[in-house]
């Protein structure tokens, strides 16, 4: 099934509405993405177990938010070079790159279909911020635009893997000594801004060979997603996960890869998938909801109200409503009376302490 089109007309003004209240006290965009990455590295980039759905949501979440920011906030212009960006601010240019990446590791596979196709955008939109740039390396660059048309020999292919390859570890030890002396300054490798012996230089490279290292990843990452896709899309036509073909079998559809070359039309894209309300609707009014808890108290009550009259009627009917005098308590006396002969009778079979295996009979 086709999912429905993100429409930011429907969206956008909800989630300004939302987001307009929270002044700079509220909401700390450092702190958040403080948070937010330390918790995308220790979720996605450790060798702990798989993270829950929920956690990823809740991510999902601050990633949106973040990014609702960023834009609100301009930090970034389409006329600005490299140069011009603050190194406070240079960070917030792999939010895209952390959005698609904690999308594309979605769990739900009812939703995994919608999550890639997403997770593509997010990733495209990334490498266009960081062509126009000039902050990533041109190959990574032309990987990523690459079209099925322009496939390259096995040879060149496994060329470029390698060299690929190369750079990623070179900007791997790169970050990973950064981050060691962030640590031994701060005391925490997450910690955004430059200090004491960890100047601002270090602080710009550091931010820069994360970016340029995650460009690096988005080539493979957008290979994968465009192979998983026409699997699922084939999985989901047959029932889903467990299923089998059905018969006779739907016809095949054509994977739907996203490539667009408009970055205009990328960042429009972009800009929709961003705004977007991050908690479920409510489905019905207050009101609504308080007229059906009434009507859920007052059923509870005329079925407490019957009980209550069967169990009248029923004595009513045993006792002759009370014609009978004495029958009532004759028959509790009896009843009494058969359950202390059954407890004697208990007594006698069973005598003290005779289940003790030390044979502590008192």
């Amino acid at each position: 099934a086709q999912d429905k089109p993100i429409r930011a007309s429907d969206v956008v003004q909800e989630v300004v509405e939302k987001e307009s209240h929270k002044d700079s006290d509220e909401y700390s965009l450092s702190h958040e993405f403080y948070d937010a990455y330390k918790s995308y590295c220790l979720a996605l980039r450790s060798d702990a177990d798989p993270p829950e759905q929920k956690d990823l949501d809740d991510l999902l979440s601050k990633f949106k938010g973040i990014a609702f920011h960023v834009v609100k906030l301009r930090l970034f212009s389409p006329n600005e070079e490299l140069d011009d960006i603050s190194t406070a601010d240079l960070k917030y240019l792999m939010v895209p790159y952390l959005l698609a990446e904690v999308t594309s590791a979605t769990r739900e596979m009812e939703d995994r279909i919608s999550a890639l196709r997403r997770a593509l955008l997010y990733w495209r939109a990334f490498a266009a911020d960081c062509h126009r740039l000039n902050v990533a390396h041109a190959d990574d660059i032309r990987a990523i635009d690459r079209s099925p048309q322009d496939a390259m020999d096995p040879n060149s292919k496994r060329d470029e893997k390698i060299a690929r390859y190369k750079r990623s570890k070179e900007l791997d030890e790169k970050v990973a000594y950064l981050f060691s002396k962030k640590r031994e300054v701060f005391g925490d490798e997450y910690h955004w801004g430059a200090g004491s012996s960890f100047d601002e230089d270090m602080e710009r490279e550091l931010i820069l060979a994360l970016i340029r290292r995650a460009v690096a990843s988005v080539p493979d990452q957008i290979t994968s997603a465009e192979q998983e896709l026409p699997l699922l899309e084939m999985m989901m036509a047959r029932g889903g996960p467990g299923k089998g073909p059905r018969e006779p079998p739907p016809p095949a559809e054509k994977p739907m890869i996203v490539r667009i070359q408009d970055r205009a039309e990328l960042e429009r894209l972009y800009r929709e998938m961003v705004f977007q309300c991050p908690h479920p609707q409510w489905t019905m009014s207050i009101e609504e909801a308080g007229e059906l808890e009434f009507a859920e108290m007052q059923e509870r009550e005329a079925e407490r109200a019957e009980h209550a009259r069967y169990q009248q009627a029923r004595e009513a009917d045993r006792w002759w409503d009370g014609d009978r005098y004495g029958a009532a308590e004759d028959a509790e006396e009896e009843q009494k009376l058969y359950k202390d002969r059954d407890f004697d009778a208990f007594k006698d079979d069973n005598p003290w302490g005779s289940g003790n295996k030390m044979a502590n009979i008192g």
